[in-house]
């Protein structure tokens, strides 16, 4: 396929997957006027550890993780699958992607390019990728894998790749630092 990516297990959600124009509920408002909306996202990235969603898998389809073995306990079923949206790298940089961002100029611009700043990861257009693009692990959203894995099985096309080691590695790396720092607030 390429350098960067593999091919999709047709059906099978994996860590690093790279999914196109997926539709996810999501809730807005408060209290008893909250009210469900779908959301389309251009690009997402799966989040998840392999391991979690392999027995995830194992466990709903009541399987063993070894031949031979015990099945998969229940507990190992998941209740989100954790998904990074990922914006073409230049509404990234112009600001557009999201309400309040701003633009990427200069040494800061560089920065985010040369994969510096800890908030943002890029993918390389190669293969199936068509554009460069980037993820902001701030903007995450998580949605049920009943819902997910019914999406896919009725938009196959959806899954487009799956990052390969050592690019797969170090997105995963890059985001478990970002969540895995520990901030002090600011002073007020």
């Amino acid at each position: 396929m390429s350098e960067r990516y593999k091919s999709p297990t047709p059906g099978t959600i994996e860590q690093t997957a790279v999914l196109r124009d997926v539709q996810l509920p999501e809730v807005r408002g408060r209290g008893l006027k909250a009210q469900v909306a779908l959301t389309t996202y251009s690009w997402l990235v799966v989040m998840n550890q392999e391991c979690d969603l392999q027995q995830h898998r194992l466990a709903k389809a009541g399987k063993p993780l070894k031949d031979g073995g015990s099945p998969v306990n229940k507990d190992k079923l998941l209740r989100s699958i954790l998904l990074c949206p990922a914006f073409p790298q230049e509404d990234v940089l112009s600001g557009t992607y999201t309400a309040g961002a701003s633009a990427w100029k200069g040494t800061r611009k560089e920065i985010l390019l040369n994969n510096r700043e800890d908030r943002f990861h890029n993918l390389k257009a190669e293969g199936p990728i068509e554009t460069d693009l980037t993820l902001d692990f701030k903007l995450l959203v998580a949605t049920h894998p009943d819902y997910l894995e019914q999406w896919i099985e009725d938009n196959p096309s959806s899954i487009v790749a799956i990052l390969v080691p050592p690019f797969r590695d170090r997105l995963v790396q890059r985001f478990l630092n970002y969540f895995g720092r520990i901030p002090e607030p600011d002073e007020a």
